[in-house]
């Protein structure tokens, strides 16, 4: 993980530690989750549709799967953003695959110059190659998902390689949110836990995997236009 990305992740602990104990999260969550009870059951729904159309437009998902767990407790907004990720992911790759790689450079306002040899090792590893990239974030997450669009990745291999990749990296960020009201409780100290875990982890599967990935990795100037921050573990982001 470089350098810019471990200031990233301590400042981001730094602020939902100081939200946590000024009482500002116990407040802002009391009114959020007032506000999911009263839209019903639509409330996940509409939710997820947001979180869809995010992924689309490529914005980070970290800050929406954390709301998640804001507005509707760690459970709920788990499965709420792991299946609006799923589809939203599915979606991004339909279309990319629909809109060929000059319009997806352009909506990614990037470079993709190592193309054709991700697209060769996505191709042949299939839902092998998909899952290590999403459990080892190599390659943001949302532009991911349009690359993968344009290989000859099938989606029969994409999409429950995606499924599963998310999962810990999206229940770490919403049980974080789901319980950072209460920073005493043993379930934040768990959530707090799984997410540093995570980040462990991820640091070192990549030192693991990334010579093999390496070569279809994102450039310096791609990683640092980057729209989304990688290197923790994977969420939609």
């Amino acid at each position: 993980m470089s350098p810019k990305r471990w200031v990233l992740l301590v400042a981001l602990v730094v602020v939902v530690a100081a939200l946590s104990f000024s009482g500002v999260a116990a407040q802002v969550t009391a009114a959020a989750r007032t506000l999911a009870a009263a839209a019903g059951p639509a409330g996940p729904l509409v939710f997820a549709a947001a979180y869809v159309l995010a992924t689309l437009l490529a914005v980070p998902g970290g800050p929406l799967t954390i709301l998640a767990g804001v507005l509707f407790g760690p459970v709920l907004g788990s499965a709420t953003a792991l299946g609006a990720a799923t589809v939203g992911a599915t979606a991004a790759f339909a279309l990319g695959r629909r809109l060929g790689r000059d319009r997806v450079e352009a909506l990614l306002e990037r470079r993709m110059g190592r193309l054709q040899r991700l697209d060769r090792w996505m191709t042949g590893r299939g839902f092998a190659a998909i899952l290590l990239l999403r459990l080892v974030p190599v390659v943001p997450f949302n532009m991911l998902n349009y690359i993968a669009g344009l290989s000859g990745v099938r989606t029969r291999d994409y999409v429950p390689a995606t499924a599963v990749g998310i999962i810990p990296g999206t229940v770490a960020y919403a049980a974080l949110g789901g319980t950072v009201h209460d920073p005493t409780s043993p379930a934040f100290v768990a959530a707090v836990a799984l997410f540093v875990a995570l980040v462990a982890v991820t640091v070192l599967l990549r030192r693991r995997f990334v010579p093999a990935v390496a070569p279809v990795a994102p450039t310096t100037d791609e990683r640092s236009d980057a729209r989304v921050s990688g290197g923790g573990p994977s969420v939609p982001r």
